[in-house]
């Protein structure tokens, strides 16, 4: 037997509210590194303002809220809010519908989203040319004064201001007119001036430097070489928080060739901490972190997911880290390519980095867009509200598995991850103290409700790298109560429940209400009872609002049967019904029963005839015949009582287990 492993890693008790961490007391061991503010840290990089048009913003705010968008990384060009030397600055955009950041930022602050404000490039009119900042730093002043008093200290929309964008690597160093690092100093220190100017109670970011892997080109630097050079050049006071772009080749538990060593994303925050303890501390955000998945490269669309979550969770609970912001929220595109028509070129690393794949128009009902990475990332900012990390008991850089455990002292949740697919996970002992747990996906998807008589379950991770989530404790006990189950019913649910046939149609619930990904990934409340499963769509129709899902598709297929694959119904006699939808025959002793308690509605059509199956979760058999929404078993030995006609349990039998997954 797996005994749990001791605490590896012992850390304070991040608090959090829903969408919110609070702030820990810092322990010893990592006096060196305060921790910091970490009680939004889910930012998004969305650019609304250069990268979606006027007319699609609002949708586009609506799902940022819908993924749990905290932060916003919202760049300003400079070349797009004003055209010569002196001029006058434009805010709400061109005639083509981009540009229109007063539109973008209102529409963010109205939505409860925080904006990181981003000030970068050289002006309109040296554009192709480059110039040494000599002949623009001025200018440049004005253009940052100019928009830091208008969003921060007249509107008090934004706070936070990151000065330039990788300023270290080529396109945006060099290339751009920092010939070397002392011209970004000027850059920085011109800004930094304008901004506490414009207004005093603004914070300064440095703009993201971003980690080169291969061997660095020239006039390149890399991350640290970069960070020594600002503080041997003074720079250091003139930001208040460091901005990095923690990029990897691989996942980032994996050691990765970085010229003469190979670093963990551990071993790389670890040299970024080397440098704050001897330079002085500041916050860290990852204002720009990600991976593509482009057809020819190493990452696949569930990869991203799996990466996206398992990096998460590393990054939160490192010390100084405060906010991560994914890059980016929807699929790139060409940059002179029609709005109307994006480039989805497949191969091209650029357009595949998004949680969103790009279409046109932008539909929040779309269910082509929403990527595997989407549900993690919405997994992520829903389900940790509320709980506060506690512990790593093993770290995945040591032996391959992750462990963390979040808790509030009433709801719990571990989260594990294995990295070995060619190595079968080991099973672990959860001692949870409690009657069953829910075992979810990482997209948030139930994989199976355990029950336990002595408070302690074994779970095996999944062998591919998702996470997993092991849930328990914090159960609602409002609405409808049981005494057999903890679970309640509330709301749509429970007046759907009460009114179609309640305890015998369906049972008792096995959960309460979650949040799944269904048709499209597009978010779902659904409820697991024993016989079936509730779906919520709240913009239905009212009569339409609460249905059931197809339970007896998956039961024939759980047990490997495809129902398009079953014999047909062979000259049905006249009192039996026939669907040719199925082909199938709805005869005696089930036809009466599905006629008068909601045929079609309830049950669907049938998928098979009727037959005779062992049901497992009984440990009997039964006349039998599944129908798309569920099972109906014969029972004669009931014959003249309600109970002769009796709905499978397939929500227990297939969502419910005793003392271990899988």
């Amino acid at each position: 037997m797996h005994k749990r492993l001791l605490p590896l890693v012992l850390a304070l008790v991040l608090v959090v509210t829903p969408f919110l961490l609070a702030n820990p007391a810092t322990p010893a061991a990592a006096a060196e590194i305060p921790w910091g503010d970490k009680s939004t840290p889910f930012g998004m990089v969305v650019s609304l303002g250069n990268r979606v048009r006027s007319d699609e913003m609002p949708t586009m705010i609506r799902l940022m809220r819908e993924a749990g968008v905290q932060w916003n990384r919202e760049e300003i060009w400079w070349d797009q809010v004003q055209f010569e030397p002196d001029g006058p600055f434009r805010w709400d955009g061109d005639s083509s519908r981009f540009y229109n950041y007063d539109r973008a930022i209102q529409l963010q602050a109205e939505a409860g989203i925080s904006i990181l404000g981003l000030l970068d490039y050289n002006p309109a009119w040296f554009k192709g040319r480059n110039p040494h900042p000599e002949e623009w730093l001025s200018d440049w002043g004005d253009y940052v004064y100019a928009t830091v008093a208008r969003y921060g200290r007249d509107r008090g929309q934004i706070k936070y201001w990151e000065v330039w964008n990788e300023p270290n690597l080529v396109p945006s160093g060099y290339e751009s007119g920092l010939y070397n690092v002392e011209d970004f100093v000027r850059v920085l220190q011109t800004a930094s001036a304008a901004i506490r100017a414009a207004d005093p109670e603004a914070k300064i970011v440095l703009g993201g430097v971003a980690d080169i892997w291969s061997e660095i080109p020239e006039f390149a630097y890399d991350t640290p070489d970069y960070l020594q050079r600002l503080y041997a050049l003074d720079a250091w006071p003139m930001f208040d928080i460091l901005g990095l772009h923690p990029y990897r080749p691989d996942a980032p538990e994996v050691p990765v060739l970085r010229r003469d060593r190979t670093q963990t994303y551990r071993e790389q925050a670890a040299e970024i901490d080397a440098l704050l303890a001897q330079f002085g501390n500041k916050p860290i955000w990852y204002t720009e972190v990600g991976w593509s998945t482009e057809s020819d490269g190493i990452v696949s669309e569930d990869e991203q997911a799996a990466w996206l979550q398992r990096f998460y969770l590393l990054a939160m609970t490192h010390p100084g880290v405060e906010k991560i912001f994914w890059y980016d929220f929807r699929n790139d595109t060409g940059d002179n390519s029609n709005y109307t028509r994006p480039i989805n070129d497949p191969t091209e690393n650029q357009f595949h980095f998004g949680l969103l794949r790009r279409t046109y128009p932008l539909n929040f009902d779309d269910q082509r867009i929403r990527k595997p990475s989407y549900s993690a990332y919405y997994h992520l900012t829903h389900n940790l509200g509320g709980l506060s990390w506690q512990a790593n008991y093993a770290m995945p850089y040591d032996g391959g598995l992750g462990w963390q455990h979040w808790t509030n002292g009433d709801r719990s949740v571990d989260i594990l991850w294995w990295l070995h697919e060619a190595q079968s996970p080991p099973y672990l002992e959860i001692h949870c103290d409690c009657s069953h747990v829910q075992v979810r996906a990482y997209d948030g998807t139930l994989l199976r409700v355990i029950n336990t008589e002595t408070g302690n379950v074994k779970i095996q991770p999944d062998q591919r790298g998702m996470p997993i989530w092991v849930e328990y404790g914090g159960y609602s006990r409002t609405g409808r109560t049981f005494d057999e189950t903890p679970h309640s019913i509330i709301g749509g649910f429970r007046t759907y429940w009460e009114q179609n046939g309640g305890l015998a149609r369906f049972g008792l619930p096995l959960t309460d209400e979650l949040t799944e990904p269904g048709a499209g990934r597009i978010p779902t409340i659904v409820q697991y009872f024993e016989r079936n499963r509730f779906e919520l769509f709240p913009n239905n129709r009212p009569e339409f609002r609460v249905q059931l899902s197809l339970l007896g598709v998956r039961s024939l297929e759980r047990n490997g049967v495809d129902w398009r694959g079953l014999p047909p119904a062979q000259n049905p006699p006249a009192e039996c019904s026939y669907f040719v939808e199925t082909g199938h025959s709805l005869c005696y002793p089930f036809k009466e029963y599905w006629e008068q308690n909601g045929g079609i509605a309830i049950y669907g059509f049938p998928l098979s005839e009727a037959f005779w199956e062992y049901d497992p979760v009984q440990n009997k058999g039964f006349l039998v015949q599944y129908f798309e929404r569920n099972r109906f078993e014969h029972h004669p030995e009931l014959a003249g009582t309600s109970y002769e006609i009796q709905l499978g349990l397939l929500g227990r039998q297939l969502y419910q287990s005793w003392a271990q997954y899988p």
